[in-house]
């Protein structure tokens, strides 16, 4: 098993490097004009990144600071960074802004009332957007649901005999909606085309794909929903919003008790925000370090033009005209997309994000090294010593974070400087996110090695919480007999040499309310080889669908098939002391709790610490283990004899007064009498945790 502390230790060596320095400050109140000082604050981020680049021309060894004051910084295109805005020989450029806002939408203001509760508002004519956020949360496009089963699928429409459907047809607006349909493992949404009687003609070659593969429209693996939606006639709920582009009007119907005119509402109008990246993989960005800066208000408007043709965890069928043999669907296989992410990096190398949230993206949060299809610089894979970490993530519509590409040139690159690898996702936290592509997660690594993924805090999410690896043993060596079956080597080689997933840690992660909205999912989902990759005390716990597969071994669960290695308990406290350890430490470390949105449980639920006993026939011995970060002081024990067959003496000048941070202590005392063998004894364990400030006790006996 490898070490991954050699990704802090970059990190470190990096943000602390101690080379001459320069400062420049930019305000959403400054002036593009002013000098950049911290009393002529420049005003925008295209600014700021003409001024880095002109201290880079005179001292490119010189630590650089973008000091972003607090403050929203509207793009109108995104900030594009390249080798020319990277630092070198050790010195960085790091962009830090606690309270500013990277935003890629327009803020939609003059909300007028209409009829039935609705509110519209003037935007730009022709302005795109699948997304609109109303104080800080996604609205849901116009939609009404349908039965699926009153639905009938044929090669080019849909159609039913139910008089009571016809109001799909005679909906004003139909003709340009879409439909929208989630199943066992897949979220898809295909385009209308035209509208007859009783018949939706659906867009090609959307439809044909959509009806093609595994777990598809006419064809699921289970059923959880079908909705008609983003046409004005179906805005009845709220919470729902639609966008007339020809007219520029967005429409939206508040949910009880908003007030548009205190609302704050975005248009979500940009794909991506930010893109680091080299021209090419012998020019990679570098040395580029964001921390406290937030990441908001993006879409995605793939899904307008040819519908969302999901393959799971953002993977998608997006080239449509594609000359695929019809006959067999792995001739797509290997053509694959990955969705897009507001923040993209990709060849380059020390590159980092600390703090900040990322919140209201149209797609994924942050793509690492992915596809060159999903990156807007074109030139995809390569991304070396990325670390994301700290973080808060809420209101994704997609994956939060994708580190990897999944098509050939990412499990087999021809160039090893493609290889994505020592990625670190630290200590983020991730809720309410795969909003509108419920089929996504927060955490996907496809093809990496040598990377870590630790201690994250992971809440309510529709599908699985993290997921290393892709293809299903397809692209490993030797190939797959599944996939010989379904012959999938017709379209793509048979590899003879292993992919380059590899090395990987995921450790102390925490999973909570998972799978709430598919089924063929797990809290942690692996894929295809991947030697030398552990997973370690990790906690899962309140899923929404149980899978039951419990595949790993050395685990404890409540409910599933009792796999070899495995015990099943009913609760906690019959775990293992180290199994208490890892719930009470798994998500954010307690150390870096404070004032962040965690998930844990609370200490009546999963404690701190834990009191074990030990008595032999001259002696009782009290362990009191501290789970915590900080110390607990104050220790006092109390013990009580269930029988009078022994006594408990003077202690023997070992018991503890405090017990330091993630640690044991144990003290001793003197028995006397001859019943001790047999005898019982309760301890109560009385403390201090210094973190928390709280007073503590746990009972414990032998």
């Amino acid at each position: 098993m490898r070490a991954n502390s050699c990704s802090l230790l970059w990190l470190t060596a990096f943000l602390g490097h101690q080379a001459a320095a320069a400062d420049l400050f930019v305000s959403p109140g400054g002036a593009d004009s002013n000098a950049g000082t911290s009393n002529r604050p420049l005003k925008t981020l295209r600014a700021a990144q003409k001024a880095v680049r002109d201290l880079l021309s005179r001292s490119p060894n010189e630590n650089i600071t973008v000091n972003l004051a607090p403050g929203v910084y509207p793009l109108s295109a995104p900030l594009v960074l390249t080798e020319k805005d990277s630092g070198s020989n050790g010195a960085s450029v790091n962009w830090v802004g606690p309270g500013a806002i990277i935003s890629g939408g327009i803020e939609v203001t003059g909300w007028t009332a209409e009829s039935n509760g609705i509110f519209s508002a003037t935007v730009p004519i022709g302005t795109k957007s699948r997304n609109l956020y109303v104080n800080g949360k996604a609205a849901n496009i116009a939609r009404r649901k349908v039965n699926r089963k009153d639905l009938v699928y044929t090669s080019t429409s849909v159609t039913w005999s139910n008089s009571g459907l016809d109001w799909l047809s005679n909906t004003k607006g139909i003709d340009k909606a879409e439909m929208r349909w989630i199943s066992c493992f897949t979220d898809r949404y295909s385009p209308i085309q035209s509208v007859k009687n009783r018949e939706l003609v659906m867009k090609q070659n959307s439809w044909f794909h959509n009806n093609w593969g595994y777990d598809h429209i006419s064809k699921p693996n289970a059923d959880f929903g079908v909705w008609m939606q983003n046409a004005l006639a179906l805005l009845v709920e709220g919470g729902q919003f639609f966008l007339d582009s020809a007219a520029g009007k967005v429409y939206y119907k508040p949910l009880a008790g908003e007030n548009m005119a205190t609302s704050k509402a975005y248009l979500g109008v940009l794909e991506a925000l930010v893109t680091i990246g080299g021209t090419s993989y012998g020019t990679p960005a570098q040395n580029i370090y964001f921390k406290d800066v937030s990441f908001a208000h993006t879409t995605w408007n793939q899904v307008t033009a040819i519908g969302y043709i999901d393959q799971q965890t953002g993977g998608n069928i997006c080239e449509t005209d594609r000359n695929y043999d019809r006959s067999n669907f792995e001739s797509a296989r290997m053509w694959w997309c990955q969705m897009l992410s507001a923040v993209q990096v990709s060849a380059a190398k020390n590159i980092g994000f600390t703090g900040g949230n990322f919140t209201q993206l149209g797609a994924g949060g942050v793509g690492i090294g992915n596809d060159a299809n999903a990156h807007l610089s074109g030139v995809g894979l390569g991304a070396s010593r990325v670390s994301v970490r700290d973080a808060y993530f809420t209101q994704i519509m997609g994956n939060s974070i994708t580190a990897g590409g999944i098509r050939p040139d990412a499990h087999h690159p021809p160039d090893n400087r493609m290889i994505n690898q020592y990625i670190d996702i630290t200590g983020n936290i991730f809720y309410n996110f795969s909003v509108l592509y419920s089929s996504t997660v927060p955490i996907f690594a496809a093809y990496v090695q040598y990377s870590t993924i630790s201690n994250n805090d992971i809440d309510y999410t529709p599908y699985s919480g993290i997921c290393l690896g892709y293809g299903w043993g397809s692209n490993d060596a030797g190939g797959s007999s599944e996939y010989v079956n379904r012959g999938l080597y017709k379209y793509q080689p048979k590899y003879s040499t292993p992919t380059i997933l590899r090395n990987n840690l995921i450790h102390g992660n925490l999973a909570h309310r998972y799978g709430y909205g598919h089924t063929d999912l797990g809290a942690y989902y692996t894929l295809s080889k991947s030697p030398d990759t552990y997973l370690t005390d990790n906690y899962a716990f309140d899923n929404g669908v149980n899978t039951a597969n419990n595949t790993y071994k050395d685990n404890y669960y409540r409910t599933g098939i009792n796999r070899a290695g495995n015990f099943q308990i009913s609760s906690l406290s019959q775990a293992s002391v180290n199994a208490k350890r890892v719930a009470y430490r798994a998500g954010v470390l307690p150390g870096k709790r404070a004032g962040r949105p965690v998930s844990n449980q609370p200490v009546s639920a999963v404690p701190d610490g834990v009191v074990t006993v030990s008595l032999t026939r001259d002696s009782l011995s009290i362990t009191l283990e501290n789970f915590d970060d900080r110390e607990f002081t104050n220790v006092t024990f109390e013990t009580r004899v269930t029988n009078n067959l022994f006594q408990i003496g003077s202690d023997n000048g070992t018991v503890p007064k405090t017990v330091p941070a993630n640690v044991k202590a144990t003290g001793s005392w003197k028995v006397t009498g001859n019943g001790a063998n047999s005898g019982k004894v309760t301890v109560t364990a009385k403390y201090v945790n210094s973190r928390t400030g709280e007073s503590r006790t746990l009972t414990g006996g032998n």
